[in-house]
């Protein structure tokens, strides 16, 4: 039940691209076209509306600028493609049908662009359970006097509230706790890393020990005339032999152990 996002980030505007065909030749799909909907939430509700209908064999491409008069100002756009009628109101996250693939997931493009520049990723957003943790490191911080780094902590889970958490950032060789900011869930929380005090040998260590998101690491130069944009994968994904979840387990009860906060 894949959403797909539409990304914010200083200096840029979103803009998503949906397919409606498999990414693979090997998993048999049902080939029809699918509803376009849009989801967000106020807080306490999730709310979704359709945008249309997408033909299979064919994309569409929706930019922010096209859906902002749909939903409150600073609220996560969720797109998705379903078979089913989403509920235009309920309290948690409406369970999607449609056509899906497991290797890989079916994707959409997730674009960042500016009035000179773009950038992007292949993603889609899953639910995250309440009860999770983040741990990313970050070797992709850039200096420079006119670079912007930032990291972009995209959340959703079923619920519909907006639950705030603390972020930590560490120095990964030093242990010692850089500074902390807050996120907020079935959001994307942009979070400076600049006034942390990093230098380019220091390699960050963000973690939350209350929720999980996709880290999603943003630098911009000249005010968006160049831009990067990387993500980081989970530990499980690290692992390729044996039990990929009990490894994560472990070196997060392990990193977590090691970066404290003493007052």
């Amino acid at each position: 039940m894949s959403y797909f996002p539409i990304l914010k980030a200083p200096h840029c505007y979103g803009q998503t691209i949906l397919y409606n065909f498999s990414p693979n030749n090997w998993e048999s799909v049902y080939k029809r076209s699918q509803t376009i909907n849009l989801s967000y939430t106020d807080g306490v509700y999730w709310h979704s509306s359709k945008l249309g209908e997408l033909a299979y064999g064919d994309y569409k491409v929706v930019n922010y600028q096209d859906i902002k008069n749909f939903l409150p100002d600073n609220a996560l756009p969720l797109l998705s493609l379903s078979h089913n009628k989403l509920d235009k109101k309920s309290k948690e996250l409406p369970k999607i049908v449609c056509n899906q693939t497991s290797v890989p997931d079916h994707r959409s493009t997730l674009n960042l662009k500016s009035q000179y520049s773009a950038t992007s990723y292949q993603g889609e957003l899953n639910p995250f359970p309440p009860k999770a943790s983040l741990l990313t490191f970050s070797p992709f911080l850039q200096f420079n006097n006119e670079v912007e780094n930032f990291l972009l902590f995209l959340n959703i889970e079923k619920k519909a509230d907006n639950r705030k958490v603390k972020v930590e950032i560490f120095d990964a060789k030093t242990k010692a706790l850089k500074c902390e900011k807050s996120a907020s869930s079935n959001n994307i929380t942009i979070i400076s890393l600049d006034d942390c005090g990093f230098s380019k040998n220091d390699l960050p260590v963000v973690i939350s020990r209350e929720m999980s998101g996709i880290p999603l690491y943003f630098s911009c130069a000249n005010q968006g005339e160049f831009l990067s944009l990387e993500h980081t994968h989970p530990p499980a994904s690290l692992v390729v032999h044996g039990d990929r979840f009990a490894a994560q387990r472990h070196l997060k009860n392990y990193w977590f152990s090691q970066l404290k906060h003493y007052e």
